[in-house]
């Protein structure tokens, strides 16, 4: 995860087509892919072009880093305080969100779910979130 932050803070200081600096935004998004048996296929970080790039963000020098739109989507959130560091801690809000959906009879898209920082890593306790998309949303 570091190494791709890495890239993407790099491009964001300028490693673009364009040369502009884009302020990093909150929240960092990162949608884990997952396969039949849960398991993690694959990742991908994200995080909010400001309104001045909208229009036409600058396309990134690195092959690995790229600009995306999101279609609207149907958002379940769970919003928590705690570190980056433990992966059973963000287990229990998953489990915690996926159980209040079921109660509701709320059935998520089961091949990812999504995880949000909202202050710099490293700095201890932050505000957190884990996420899963509407089934229909997909």
């Amino acid at each position: 995860k570091q190494w791709y932050q890495r890239r993407v803070a790099i491009t964001a200081g300028g490693a673009n087509e364009q040369g502009a600096k884009i302020a990093m935004t909150a929240p960092v998004i990162t949608q884990w892919i997952l396969d039949e048996e849960y398991e993690l296929e694959g990742a991908v970080m994200a995080f909010y072009i400001p309104s001045a790039f909208q229009a036409n963000p600058p396309a990134p020098t690195d092959p690995l880093v790229h600009v995306a739109m999101w279609t609207d989507a149907i958002i379940y959130d769970r919003a928590f305080g705690g570190t980056h560091d433990d992966p059973e801690y963000y287990k229990r809000q998953f489990t915690s969100l996926w159980r209040a959906l079921a109660k509701e009879n709320i059935t998520p898209y089961t091949k990812m779910s999504m995880t949000a920082g909202y202050t710099r890593p490293g700095w201890g306790r932050q505000r957190m979130e884990v996420m899963f998309v509407d089934a229909g949303s997909m």
